[in-house]
């Protein structure tokens, strides 16, 4: 009897049980790998970035999302009920895994817009992303081709290809944020060094696209995901003290709207000259390869949102730092002869001549920009064009 006893203990014994669930939590968490992220998105872009590679595009092609109550990334972050703002959400992809229509081939390609998540316009409905407000403006097609970093040389001429486009505009999206990163290598894959070159030209194009996102997701887990839901529902102020609030901003502006911001929104370069050259530089090997291809170039700055809106908070913030770094960039951008459209004193007037309508250019929960900053940004395109 006492053999039975000493056995069991020994089998639900720290040491036998610690190992077992580990291994039971790293089985779990490869299998939810290949589950869909769906029921447990609140907006499109974690559903829809693909984990495999079957696509050259980001997103997993050929497939549709739809939300009723979408809301903000910040406010999701900070785990601020209160402060999101529900909005209904679609999101279509093409079958090379671009946030296009379903037939991305069209006779009337104009241009083609490369850049970050704010040119992908994952928040916004679809007939407000900027594709599609350049669309209408010029009356001819631009193709959507953004993704979570802007597209190396290499990329965009294979989607140029791929939808017919051999003579038209590349608008390059450009976010105030990415001047204090350093830009990619002026070589058509990004690459640095002959190491990578190497691997890049034996892979060739198609498999260096279709290996490119999922490399950069292999660190998403599903299972962390439902352990941070579970724990933010924990974190309510009630049951316990929310933990979350303090990797965001909370502010609200003169008109008694609420606004949140992500520290990073406020950070700018040390050496805002030296960045901005560098930037320079590589978009002007940029546009002069795109040129031999029958591409040209157009550089669309976007300030921050915080660049826009501090000065119109109930306590203002200096963003004097962040316009002398856009100022550097328009003049490393023009020293260079990249042909390029600052957002910065547009968008400035526009907020503050409508903060008292409630009418806004970004998003309050969300750090990207919705219907009314693209529109405005189409516009200012459209009257730059020939410049």
């Amino acid at each position: 009897m006492n053999d039975k006893s000493n056995n069991s203990a020994s089998i639900w014994g720290t040491g036998r049980l610690l190992p077992r669930l580990m291994l039971l939590y790293f089985i779990l968490d490869i299998a939810l790998r290949f589950v869909p992220l769906d029921p447990l998105t609140f907006r499109a872009w974690e559903a829809m970035l693909r984990r495999y590679p079957n696509a050259v595009g980001p997103f997993t092609p050929s497939k549709h999302y739809h939300r009723d109550n979408s809301y903000g990334g910040v406010a999701n972050i900070g785990n601020l009920p209160a402060e999101r703002r529900y909005r209904t959400v679609d999101f279509t992809t093409d079958a090379f895994g671009f946030h296009n229509p379903p037939s991305p081939i069209q006779t009337d390609s104009i241009g083609i817009v490369v850049g970050d998540s704010f040119a992908v316009g994952s928040e916004l409905p679809e007939h407000e992303t900027l594709s599609a407000q350049l669309s209408r403006r010029f009356g001819g097609y631009f193709y959507n081709a953004g993704a979570p970093q802007p597209l190396h040389l290499s990329s965009l001429r294979a989607a140029a290809q791929r939808i017919g486009l051999h003579r038209g505009l590349v608008i390059y999206e450009f976010l105030e944020a990415r001047a204090w990163q350093d830009p990619p290598a002026t070589t058509p894959e990004g690459a640095q060094g002959a190491g990578q070159r190497f691997i890049f030209r034996t892979l060739g194009q198609e498999w260096i696209d279709r290996f490119s996102t999922p490399i950069n997701q292999l660190h998403s887990s599903p299972l962390q995901a439902i352990s941070a839901k579970l724990e933010k529902k924990l974190q309510d102020n009630t049951l316990l003290p929310n933990s979350f609030a303090g990797f965001v901003i909370q502010e609200k502006l003169r008109n008694g709207d609420s606004i949140l911001f992500l520290p990073a929104e406020f950070k700018t370069p040390d050496d805002p000259r030296s960045a901005a050259a560098r930037w320079g530089a590589y978009l002007a090997w940029y546009s002069n390869e795109l040129r031999e291809s029958g591409l040209g170039l157009l550089v669309l700055v976007v300030p921050n949102r915080s660049t826009i809106y501090s000065p119109l908070l109930a306590q203002p913030r200096d963003v004097s730092a962040s316009l002398s770094a856009l100022g550097s960039l328009a003049q490393a951008f023009q020293n260079a002869g990249v042909r390029a459209v600052s957002l910065q004193n547009r968008y400035a007037q526009e907020a503050a001549t409508h903060l008292n309508e409630k009418k806004y250019l970004y998003l309050l929960d969300d750090t990207h920009w919705n219907g009314n900053g693209t529109a405005i940004a189409a516009e200012e395109i459209f009257n730059h064009r020939n410049e």
